[in-house]
């Protein structure tokens, strides 16, 4: 019988495992960690039951003969495909794919894909509960925590999965194909990764790549590197916009957000009525009232979904007010554009923490909006030293480097006055000091908590 390779054991890979246990599949478990894959349930779990039909494997190396026989290999999305056992199995000629893709070729139901720099989480939770509030049963997947492969077996041909797509997992993509995309902004970022904004650009670009010409593409207007892919999509092009009036997809006028087909608008609400803040958000919202009206959602539904929304935790999520002073959790603002619409969102003076894994992002953009908005900034983790620096060169010194989120919590609440806003928005990947963005940000909370 021929062999499955999983290579990396986070989150899609035990899910890819496990759907392929289920089908009767041979596979090998690759992870670089043994201990940390030992430890979990999950693994373990897979190990006991299915002894007979697994082979783990850890380390740097791949023994030769783990492979012999195997004929597709499944990537985790946090391995890049240029690494050493991808550029192996590359060179033995067995098939590289990811989970979204292992997931698509054996899906019943369509799938709405989500991508961009930010606003990912956002979008995509807002697009699944106005789909929840239908008699449309969909399903939230992806990036966003929830493996797409999880969903196949219960997932039928008049259901819909609502899938947050990031680049990572969009670069290994064959057949993966959506019959709504939506490509929200791109900005700078896993330059780490990507090597340059070319190839982030073009992983980006594989959500529309197998799109034909029923299938819809939303676009975001205003962003001058997202209007060329107008041009190049089969897709049916959907645009949304804060700045102009569109006659296909989902626009602002005067503070009223409309919904357009074929020139003829309706309008939705104002965005006075939203209960998310910052114009960040209006954008997000345009984009999934546009993915709902073309997908035939009643207007009535939309609207009341989008005026009922709070938001995601850990993106400017609110956890308290002390002492006159406000706290708010932004820990999935992981990269720089995210940190300065985090400053943009908010009114007012900021103490803000910030820094955490290189992911070689410039910082300047983000370190000149602190002028006139960020009183102190208190920086944790690996590029602490480095956003010190380029602060400085900037003209910008009231900085402190901590040694711990405890330490910068401790600080920031000694630092802050009645009406100002301690901000956790680290403009970083969590990677350096924490498991995820998710962890950093329940760590915060619980540390404001315990004030």
């Amino acid at each position: 019988m021929n062999k499955k390779l999983i290579i990396g054991l986070g989150r899609s890979g035990i899910a890819s495992a496990n759907f392929l246990l289920k089908k009767g599949f041979r596979i090998v478990m690759y992870d670089k960690n043994a201990q940390d894959c030992l430890k979990r349930r999950d693994f373990i779990e897979i190990l006991e039951k299915h002894h007979d039909l697994v082979d783990g494997v850890f380390g740097d190396e791949m023994p030769i003969e783990k492979i012999n026989g195997v004929d597709l290999a499944i990537i985790s999305p946090g391995i890049p495909l240029d690494s050493k056992i991808p550029l192996e199995c590359s060179a033995k000629g067995i098939k590289i794919i990811g989970e979204i893709e292992l997931a698509f070729r054996h899906l019943k139901a369509p799938v709405i894909g989500i991508t961009g720099t930010n606003g990912k989480t956002t979008t995509t939770t807002l697009i699944y509960e106005i789909f929840k509030s239908t008699n449309i049963h969909a399903f939230l997947t992806g990036n966003i925590g929830y493996p797409i492969i999880d969903c196949v077996d219960n997932a039928k041909k008049e259901d819909v999965v609502i899938a947050e797509l990031s680049s990572f997992q969009l670069e290994s993509i064959e057949n993966f194909r959506a019959v709504i995309s939506v490509m929200l902004n791109i900005t700078p970022d896993h330059l780490d990764r990507h090597k340059d904004m070319e190839q982030y650009i073009k992983a980006k670009e594989n959500i529309y790549k197998n799109s034909t010409e029923d299938d819809f593409l939303v676009l975001n207007a205003d962003d001058h590197i997202l209007r060329k892919s107008a041009e190049k999509t089969r897709a049916k092009v959907i645009f949304f916009s804060i700045k102009e009036t569109v006659t296909n997809g989902a626009f602002l006028d005067q503070g009223m957000i409309k919904v357009a087909k074929n020139g003829s608008s309706i309008d939705l609400m104002h965005i006075s009525e939203l209960k998310i803040p910052g114009m960040h958000n209006v954008k997000n919202v345009l984009a999934a009232a546009a993915v709902a009206y073309f997908y035939g959602i009643d207007v009535d539904v939309i609207k009341r979904v989008l005026c009922n929304f709070q938001g995601v935790e850990h993106r400017l999520e609110y956890v308290r007010e002390l002492n006159g002073v406000t706290y708010y959790n932004d820990s999935k603002g992981t990269n720089t554009d995210a940190g300065i619409t985090a400053l943009d969102a908010i009114d007012g003076s900021v103490i803000l923490i910030g820094g955490g894994y290189d992911k070689k992002s410039d910082f300047t953009d983000w370190i000149n909006k602190f002028e006139g908005k960020v009183r102190k900034a208190y920086l944790i983790g690996e590029t602490a030293k480095k956003i010190m620096n380029r602060a400085e060169e900037l003209g910008f010194f009231s900085v402190e480097i901590c040694s711990s989120l405890n330490e910068a919590v401790d600080k920031s609440h000694k630092e802050a006055k009645a009406g100002e806003v301690v901000l956790l928005s680290p403009a970083c990947a969590s990677w350096d000091m924490f498991d995820n963005y998710e962890t950093r940000g329940n760590i915060f909370k619980e540390l404001v908590n315990e004030l």
